[in-house]
């Protein structure tokens, strides 16, 4: 039988620009109920990072670790709802001594098939400025602690002995560790803007997650999809499923970086260019990739009546032209993902060097001065 299980997640020595990323991260709007399900140990809600950092200062340890990160994932059969998954978030916290004098930010995900949740710890007692230290024995009496939370609760858990603990892929029944592990990485890899953010996003499936400068390694720890012992796999033995090259990975962070960037500052450019990719690649569902590209972009409050720069409907069109010949050219279903991105990045280079055109001859030029900064690149 099932239960929530919680593991640790790997953090590399890193600097405070990786803390801020992962708390964006765990926090997410799209993933919490805008924000409704996170808490706070002694910290000010919304002003978490800030504090983190005072902590750190204050005793004059910012450098090496920055955290410590735990997912607690419930059994998806006994469907938790996030209320329910928040509070017992909560009563962790409180009664989890290891805890005390350390700064805590926890998030209830909502958006995977199985209710989790995300612990966040800072490196540096609050109170004595001792640094966050973590046993196995530790790992024990957190997941002893656990139990007994889901037992007070009537949630389901594992009856111990020669199992031990186990994740729930080591229950289900695989097919091709390998394929699993493609799907997860395509999915992370749509939605990351950066190193970082796919790291993180790989770490929150229990994924370690290398990047070097030529290629990934992927660790896959005993228990996820159904592994009975720790497996290693590079991006490279992972091209007949798709493309998995570094140069796609980089190219989709910078890709979803300007998409982030523009949607920043002209969101129906945005929605309009998406809206007509998605119409020639998936006529059945046109909407597919402003839902897959607005899911995690935001746009600080920006509406469409606050964006009223205009489309040329000559410069789409040459726009689309592109697209339908570039899709053309694609043979294998592995091309797919670099033929999007290509795609992507040539509609947007279009539009902006039509607007940079606009811009120049436009008696406001100067409104745009701003702007004109943040899109003086090479997509």
């Amino acid at each position: 039988m099932m239960m929530a299980i919680v593991k640790p997640i790997k953090v590399r020595v890193g600097n405070l620009a990786g803390l801020r990323a992962v708390l964006d991260y765990i926090k997410d709007d799209g993933k919490t109920q805008n924000g409704a399900l996170v808490y706070c140990k002694d910290l000010l809600k919304g002003k978490e990072y800030q504090q983190l950092i005072i902590t750190k200062r204050a005793f004059h340890k910012d450098t090496g670790r920055q955290y410590a990160h735990f997912v607690q994932s419930f059994d998806p059969r006994d469907n938790v709802s996030p209320e329910l998954a928040y509070k017992i978030g909560q009563e962790f916290i409180k009664r989890y001594k290891h805890f005390q004098g350390f700064q805590v930010v926890m998030a209830v995900h909502t958006n995977e098939a199985h209710m989790h949740v995300h612990y966040i710890i800072n490196s540096v007692s609050h109170e004595n400025g001792c640094k966050w230290q973590s046993s196995p024995e530790d790992l024990k009496q957190m997941r002893s602690l656990s139990d007994k939370l889901c037992l007070e609760h009537g949630l389901s858990v594992i009856e111990h002995g020669k199992k031990g603990y186990r994740s729930y892929g080591e229950y289900s029944q695989t097919a091709s560790w390998k394929r699993q592990l493609a799907q997860d990485i395509a999915n992370s890899l749509t939605l990351s803007h950066n190193t970082a953010d796919f790291m993180h996003r790989m770490a929150s499936l229990g994924i370690d997650a290398d990047v070097g400068e030529k290629s990934i390694l992927f660790t896959i720890p005993a228990g996820i999809y159904g592994l009975k012992k720790e497996r290693k796999c590079s991006n490279r033995k992972l091209m007949s499923y798709g493309d998995f090259s570094i140069e796609n990975f980089k190219n989709t962070w910078n890709c979803n970086t300007r998409l982030a960037n523009i949607g920043r500052s002209d969101m129906q450019l945005l929605q309009e260019v998406l809206l007509e990719l998605g119409q020639l690649h998936c006529p059945d569902t046109p909407d597919r990739y402003q839902d897959m590209y607005f899911r995690d972009i935001p746009f600080d409050g920006m509406t469409k009546q606050e964006i009223e720069i205009a489309l040329s409907r000559k410069a789409l069109d040459s726009m689309l032209e592109k697209a339908r010949q570039a899709h053309e050219k694609a043979q294998a279903e592995s091309q797919q993902a670099g033929l999007l991105l290509a795609t992507i990045a040539d509609t947007l280079a279009e539009v902006l060097r039509w607007q940079e055109e606009q811009r120049q001859n436009a008696p406001y030029h100067d409104h745009y001065n701003g702007y004109e900064e943040e899109i003086e690149y090479e997509l």
